[in-house]
């Protein structure tokens, strides 16, 4: 259950990279994953695990409480979606209305102190219900939304919507997924679905992420959707985090079904631990309690990584029990009322595709490592991660902490947004990097773009925000001058960096039509 330090550190070493992004003017050491195509020279299999230890705290921000459209923010079960177009999250408010809404990212504060984060108030779209909007009227029912994920689809970015029956008795749902297809304009946009990942809904209608290019082709698939128990009707669901490779191009023209390859799954039969009530106190990996709410490969190793909720470790599980606080449970609970956490299950890839290749059953894979995972502003008696978003481009982690912000009212309980980072802590100090004083123009562009203050031999990348590295240039001249005109609309990351040097600058632009 412990990674291999020596292989991190001689792995990453030569790759770890100071930069700096112009806009906010602040530091990172960062992993940047396309650089020089290094990780493509190392196989995949001999990548390194992650440990949950380098998940860096970079800082929080809060939403305000109040009424936008349909719904408000107050309650929110969490799911959410970058939007690297906007810089932006898309957000799923109160239980009630399940309705979306999407909020630009204020400036990051460092902080575990509620009233120092910023806050934001007015939304860029307020909350509109999306789920009855489908041609198909919505059939079966759907009214959860389990995961969200933004993409930005030949200069049309479009908003990938799973969801299920929060009380599906019969357990008959087949369907999962909607499209928005412009993402810009939610409230009028049309929605096409819903549309069924091979899997079965109740195992596949959680949280969608990207699958890290170097890994793409051994999975055959672009992204992964997973889902878990935790919600109603266990026998429907993965009783485990699962993980489905699928391709994002046949996903958004699909007409049925989207093709899936089972990476990680479980079921009632055979869950990832069997004593679920804990009734022998010594399961810590599973119980009727825990609920993972996002999960994603981490790029540079070869770890999945899934992030929610557990509980019932200590005191195990009872049924519509009353807890040593005195609450009366409506359904699973713990006997003692403070034993839940906010947890993670960590997983090796190579079993992820031992599975795909049919050599290891989908339910005989374990994690590798697993436990409490604490965040800041867990609210008490609700230790629960709501969602998550992980933005490929500059390594952040985006996570909402339900119910986390207690200060704006009795009756109100937005969550917190805490971002981490899996590539090294944000440092503050405003500093030059020695030999890189670069300007970038114009931005954003349609056509040309220049590349000034290139002081010697150089290599200059174009990468997407997925992390896909779409060009790259080596050269000596102090000015450069890149054709962006053939490129789709949207956001990249031009990078420089001096070769025989460990400084690089980064800065995102934006090409228009």
């Amino acid at each position: 259950m412990n990674m291999e330090p020596s292989g991190w550190i001689a792995f990453y070493t030569p790759i770890l990279l100071k930069l700096r992004i112009m806009k906010k003017g602040i530091y990172f050491f960062i992993i940047l994953t396309t650089c020089l195509n290094l990780i493509h020279a190392q196989s995949v299999e001999e990548l390194p695990l992650f440990d949950i230890s380098q998940l860096t705290y970079e800082g929080a921000f809060r939403i305000a409480a109040s009424e936008n459209g349909v719904s408000d923010i107050n309650y929110s079960e969490g799911p959410i979606a970058y939007n690297y177009d906007n810089n932006s999250l898309f957000i799923v408010g109160h239980a009630h209305q399940q309705a979306i809404a999407e909020y630009a990212i204020p400036e990051i504060v460092k902080s575990e102190v509620l009233s120092e984060l910023n806050m934001v108030a007015d939304p860029i779209q307020v909350f509109s219900q999306v789920l009855s909007k489908t041609t198909d009227g919505n059939p079966e029912g759907i009214d959860r939304v389990g995961g969200l994920y933004y993409i930005n689809h030949g200069g049309q970015g479009k908003l990938i919507v799973n969801g299920y029956e929060y009380y599906d008795a019969p357990g008959d749902n087949t369907v999962s997924t909607l499209i928005v297809n412009d993402a810009n304009a939610i409230e009028n946009s049309q929605v096409t679905g819903y549309f069924s990942f091979e899997g079965g809904a109740g195992h596949t209608s959680g949280w969608i992420s990207p699958i890290p290019e170097a890994w793409q082709e051994i999975l055959e698939g672009s992204h992964i959707t997973g889902q878990s128990s935790g919600i109603p009707i266990i026998s429907r669901l993965s009783v485990g985090p699962s993980a489905f490779s699928f391709e994002m191009n046949a996903a958004l023209n699909a007409e049925n079904s989207i093709r899936t390859n089972t990476l990680l799954d479980f079921s009632l039969s055979t869950p990832l631990h069997e004593d679920l009530s804990n009734d022998s106190k010594t399961n810590d990996l599973w119980t009727h309690l825990s609920r993972a709410t996002y999960g994603f490969i981490v790029p540079g190793t070869r770890t999945y990584l899934t992030l929610g909720q557990s509980g019932g470790h200590e005191s195990g599980i009872c049924y519509k029990c009353t807890q040593d606080n005195g609450n009366l449970c409506g359904g699973y609970c713990t006997p003692q009322a403070n034993d839940n956490y906010q947890y993670y299950w960590l997983w090796d890839m190579n079993d992820l595709v031992a599975v795909k290749n049919g050599t290891l059953p989908a339910h005989e894979v374990r994690p590798y490592d697993y436990g409490n995972f604490e965040t800041p502003f867990q609210s008490n008696g609700s230790k629960s991660i709501g969602g998550a978003s992980f933005d490929a481009s500059t390594g952040n982690l985006y996570v909402s902490v339900k119910k986390g912000d207690t200060e704006q009212g009795t009756y109100a309980r937005p969550p917190v947004i805490v971002i981490y980072n899996i590539n090294g802590d944000v440092l503050t100090e405003n500093e030059p990097i020695a030999g890189i004083n670069i300007i970038i123009y114009p931005n954003p562009t349609s056509d040309k773009l220049y590349i000034e203050g290139i002081v010697s031999n150089s290599i200059v990348q174009i990468t997407d925000m997925s992390g896909k590295s779409i060009k790259m240039v080596e050269t000596d001249e102090a000015t450069l001058e890149l054709d962006m005109s053939n490129l789709s609309t949207g956001m990249y990351v031009i990078s420089v960096q001096i070769m025989g040097s460990d400084a690089v600058y980064m800065e995102k632009i934006v090409k228009r039509n």
